[in-house]
């Protein structure tokens, strides 16, 4: 019997070292962010299941939602998986054997890898080993190899139900928008603008837009952030509003796409902090040019 497609879902390693308080709070955001992005792309989350740095996804269109989950920040890693209901040794054994009959071919290296984290009535080591086995009796001619395999199998055991999938894909890690507040920046329309507001959001900021005035062109140059953004379009403020924006928002810093590092401008740079209530931030300062360059092909 085919098992149903769906998402599994690796939480940011970061969000695992925070606190059960904490760690449930971004886990929250996390699925928060998911579920806007899917729904603004009209797919539907049948379900959504948490257990152990994992998140367990039901849409309608997994290998479009897939590729829509690349952008959210919070995520270490999204594997398209096969779901099975029954976990017990028989039946991961027949779903593993029928998956792999279809993946792996003679001569083939391949490695097992099994993670029983969420069902401790399995052992990880010994299911590697008896399922390793029975996959290298039914198919002839295979090569297990841990280290440089070409190909592999995961497993991920639950108490109720398991999980099989061959790759995945990598996410964008940080942490899951909106958990560390709000923060005003002002855009007229430079490519560093859009380095420095991602990584705002990819450490957990809510950015909102500032302009001189709104134009056509500035609307289409925010849109270029939107996927990372929950997929959800900007409204920019002009300065004129600030006051409002600051108040509706509780806007809690300023967010600046400097870069230079020469004395006169970390002078004007301390000058500005002075004169400023809110903190400052400035992601840009100290960001290798190789790395701004790596984060600017987001925005082609």
């Amino acid at each position: 019997m085919a098992g149903q497609e769906c998402l599994l879902v690796k939480t940011a390693s970061e969000i695992s070292l925070k606190s059960n308080y904490v760690r449930r709070f971004f886990t929250k955001k996390l699925v928060q962010s998911i579920k806007f992005a899917l729904k603004r792309n009209k797919i539907a989350l049948k379900s959504v299941a948490r257990a152990g740095g994992r998140l367990y996804l039901f849409p309608e269109k997994p290998k479009k939602a897939q590729k829509l989950l690349s952008t959210i920040s919070g995520i270490h890693a999204i594997a398209l998986a096969q779901h099975f209901k029954k976990a017990d040794y028989a039946e991961i054994e027949a779903q593993l054997l029928s998956f792999a009959k279809k993946f792996l071919k003679k001569g083939n290296s391949f490695a097992l890898a099994v993670n029983t984290s969420n069902n401790p009535g399995f052992s990880r080591k010994d299911l590697e080993n008896r399922l390793g086995q029975a996959v290298m009796d039914s198919i002839p001619g295979l090569k297990v190899n841990l280290s440089k395999p070409e190909k592999k199998i995961f497993l991920e055991i639950r108490k109720k139900d398991f999980f099989i999938y061959t790759e995945q894909q990598k996410g964008l890690g940080g942490l899951p928008l909106g958990v560390e507040g709000s923060v005003a920046m002002r855009f007229s329309g430079k490519k560093d603008e859009l380095v420095a507001a991602f990584l705002l959001m990819h450490r957990g900021c809510n950015v909102f837009p500032v302009v001189k005035k709104k134009t056509p062109a500035l609307k289409k140059f925010l849109e270029k952030l939107a996927p990372f953004n929950d997929y959800r379009k900007f409204a920019p403020t002009e300065e004129k509003d600030l006051p409002s924006l600051f108040e509706e928002r509780k806007i809690q810093a300023i967010g600046t796409a400097d870069t230079r590092l020469d004395e006169k401008s970390l002078a004007e740079y301390k000058k500005a902090n002075s004169k400023q209530a809110l903190l400052i931030l400035r992601p840009l300062l100290l960001l290798p040019e190789e790395k701004k360059k790596e984060l600017e092909k987001l925005f082609k």
